[in-house]
């Protein structure tokens, strides 16, 4: 089969001009139709276990309760991962806030925030991705040696917000409040610039 299609593409060696070839590419191995999905008998065969169901329908509903497993399975591990993102944009800041740190030093610490700023949402930590998206934008437009005070609220809030607030909304009024001030105050940087 690829030996056809490969014969069937020109090469660079030939000189000649190309001549195209309608090939069929047989697909029946590679792409089957889907099995039949079986109801599961219960021990009383007078009831059945599922009425009529549309096979694609009883499939989703199969494939979306595996997703949720392998999320829940997965949960557990979301405070360990986000602690060890949070430790790299704290030891990312430590190397960029010293005397003669470099621009790459804070594409570092900016490549930090905005990899929390996308994962932890999902991890179940909103405050910590509002933070991490507002350090993200600030960030952007600083260069070494500017905004440290600024970054480093950033930084010590995004620790505070795991530390004390941890996942889900609790205590999410503070770090909404903490949030509000932080972005007004990069926003007023940002206009300044």
């Amino acid at each position: 089969m690829f030996k056809n299609l490969l014969t069937a593409l020109p090469t660079r060696r030939k000189s000649t001009t190309a001549t195209t070839a309608e090939v069929t590419i047989d697909i029946s191995r590679v792409i089957k139709p889907s099995e039949p999905v079986q109801a599961i008998e219960t021990s009383d065969s007078s009831e059945a276990s599922f009425e009529t169901h549309d096979p694609n329908l009883l499939g989703t509903e199969i494939l979306g309760s595996l997703a949720e497993d392998a999320v829940d399975s997965l949960s557990s591990q979301f405070e360990t991962w986000m602690r060890g993102d949070l430790d790299e944009l704290v030891r990312a800041w430590g190397v960029a806030r010293e005397t003669g740190a470099t621009s790459e030093d804070y594409r570092a610490v900016f490549t930090a925030a905005h990899n929390i700023k996308g994962a932890a949402n999902s991890y179940g930590y909103p405050a910590i991705a509002r933070l991490c998206g507002s350090l993200s934008r600030l960030l952007g437009d600083t260069k070494p040696g500017e905004n440290a005070a600024l970054i480093n609220l950033h930084v010590e809030a995004c620790r505070a917000a795991f530390n004390s607030i941890g996942q889900g909304s609790d205590g999410q009024s503070i770090a909404d409040a903490v949030c509000e001030a932080l972005e007004a105050r990069v926003a007023l940087k940002i206009e300044s610039a």
